[in-house]
């Protein structure tokens, strides 16, 4: 099979009892919020591995295009090495690739034997070493998108349910790390963007209001509003559009606005000393953290 001078394994594989307190174990490790990603999958890795006897214990990571596998964190107990970078391709491996988007995951007893991995066996496998593989598909929201692999090295044994339902849990755990990075990623994108709104809102030489879309109450107010109204921001915070200007004919000024206006609206502006100035309103529709929606008006003099 392999002539390659791979030692075998240190110790046998975790029995079904011991490989259940590995998963309790494992649950109970605090890896999504006090650590990044990277430090998340090099733990769950390490730890899998230690705690099943397993050689090799790698999460590969599906690209956009679903033509490869990117190997994000491998962890090799014998020798507690970590890395990462390898890449399988779906041209050099459809059987394979195909196994993974269609089986609940692939478990070779003998690697070199296997329908789904003798694709392997001219290069990944001696490469490596790899007698025995498990593995599992990391699914998000329904859609593939990576794969756990267990791997076994020199001697091996045969896959029992409970080394499935070990790579599961593992393989879910995974998938809660990318979920919840995927989330703090969202939030730090939303502040981003909050914090440019922000800037360009304060910095616009345009008079600015922030309303908020469904009750049309003031939101804010920036610098250039405050000179236009001729009042200060905090007494147009909390204010209705209907108090701060008005529409020709009588219009209701809440209808109009209910969406955004590609063209300017005509309108007159309501200062705090009671005159009456007249102004094009743009508006458009935007959201802010936690999805919130508000609507961005821009006044100009006429």
């Amino acid at each position: 099979m392999n002539s390659l001078p791979f030692p075998d394994s240190a110790m046998a594989l975790m029995s079904a009892a011991e490989l259940q307190e590995g998963i309790a174990s494992l649950s109970r490790g605090a890896y999504f919020k006090e650590a990044s990603l990277d430090m998340t999958l090099s733990l769950l890795t390490e730890s899998a591995a230690r705690v099943s006897g397993i050689e090799r214990v790698s999460i590969w990571a599906l690209t956009d295009d679903l033509r490869e596998l990117r190997c994000l964190e491998l962890f090799e107990r014998s020798s507690g090495r970590h890395s990462s970078g390898g890449v399988l391709s779906a041209a050099e491996y459809p059987e394979y690739f195909r196994c993974l988007r269609e089986a609940s995951g692939i478990a070779a007893d003998d690697a070199y034997q296997h329908p789904a991995t003798t694709e392997f066996v001219g290069g990944y496998l001696p490469q490596h070493g790899i007698t025995a593989l498990l593995h599992t598909p990391i699914h998000i929201r329904g859609d593939l998108q990576g794969v756990l692999c267990l791997e076994q090295v020199g001697s091996h044994q045969p896959w029992t349910l409970a080394h499935r339902l070990f790579a599961q849990a593992v393989a879910n755990l995974v998938t809660l790390a990318l979920v919840e990075y995927e989330a703090e990623e969202a939030r730090r994108k939303a502040r981003g963007a909050d914090e440019r709104l922000k800037l360009l809102f304060e910095l616009s030489r345009d008079a600015m209001l922030l309303f908020d879309s469904g009750s049309g109450c003031v939101f804010d107010a920036n610098r250039q509003a405050e000179n236009l109204f001729g009042c200060r921001r905090s007494e147009l915070v909390g204010r209705w559009r209907r108090q701060l200007y008005r529409l020709p004919a009588g219009q209701d000024v809440d209808a109009v606005f209910v969406r955004p206006t590609i063209e300017p609206v005509a309108a007159e502006l309501r200062r705090a000393d009671g005159g009456l100035r007249a102004i094009a309103i743009t508006t458009e529709e935007i959201e802010v953290a936690q999805g919130r929606r508000l609507a961005l008006e821009i006044i100009r003099p006429s």
